[in-house]
């Protein structure tokens, strides 16, 4: 019996089985490494600014999938544009994995208007609100009123909107102020040098509006040209001497060239306006 356990042939089948065993396991670990990647990563491409089908065709190429986790509204992007991704770009990660993107929606979420823009809030304050709310301001209009710089009204495309509605986020409201009894003048700023964006928080600062907006001078092929574009030219002119009525519209002229520019501010632009 002893001696069978050590013969030439069991030894030899011995052999086979252990041989098989190891074939067997190293099979089975190559198979596990080929189907996971075993230690094979990819960077993740960046998606940021893509629409889903540019996004999706980038990922295809990588052997990476995506899955839209949310939508969220931003303004001056358009629809379907990827605005965040996890996992982040460059980080790394193995074929087939999932990768959750955010994109743009156009319809901005509806916010309420506070109980205390109408009747309670001077027009300073009652912009801060508004603005801090995602509100843009449009037209200031004045109408005589014991109320002095007091918003009377506020609006949107000339339907009236009161303390408390819903309103869509990025909704340009026009508020109608009132002047007090005297029919109140002031000092149009120097607006010379500013983009549009400068220029209308200047003159909302004054209680005036834009009026005319003239980029005729300005070379302007994208809308991030029109965007950095700066005033050259306003009318009226900003002087001491010279007032307007509160409400009234200042037109501006724009250009992206800046030797057309004739940059020289007052003291008093400077220090104030």
């Amino acid at each position: 019996m002893f001696k069978l356990f050590f013969s030439k042939t069991f030894l030899i089948n011995i052999a086979i089985t252990i041989l098989l065993a190891v074939l067997v396991i190293f099979g089975v670990l190559k198979f596990i490494d080929n189907y996971t990647h075993h230690n094979e990563t990819i960077s993740v491409p960046s998606l940021e600014g893509l629409t889903i089908s540019e996004a999706e065709e980038v990922l295809k190429e990588k052997n990476l999938r995506y899955s839209i986790l949310d939508s969220v509204y931003i303004a001056n992007v358009e629809k379907g544009i990827v605005v965040e991704q996890d996992p982040a770009k460059g980080d790394l990660v193995k074929e087939k994995r999932t990768i959750y993107i955010t994109t743009s929606k156009i319809t901005p979420p509806k916010t309420q208007m506070p109980q205390n823009i109408i009747g309670d809030n001077s027009v300073r304050i009652a912009i801060a609100k508004l603005e801090s709310l995602g509100f843009r301001i449009g037209k200031l209009s004045y109408i005589p009123s014991v109320d002095k710089n007091v918003v009377l009204k506020m609006d949107i495309k000339g339907k009236a909107i009161k303390n408390g509605d819903w309103i869509l986020k990025n909704s340009v409201i026009n508020l109608t102020i009132g002047s007090g009894l005297s029919g109140e003048n002031v000092i149009v700023p120097y607006l010379i040098n500013l983009t549009l964006e400068e220029a209308t928080s200047k003159l909302l600062e004054a209680f005036l509006n834009i009026g005319f907006s003239d980029y005729s001078s300005c070379t302007c092929t994208t809308k991030e040209d029109t965007l950095n574009a700066r005033v050259y030219k306003q009318s009226p002119v900003h002087s001491q001497s010279v007032a307007i009525n509160m409400g009234s519209s200042v037109d501006l002229y724009f250009t992206n060239d800046p030797s057309i520019i004739n940059f020289n501010p007052p003291i008093d632009s400077i220090s104030g306006f």
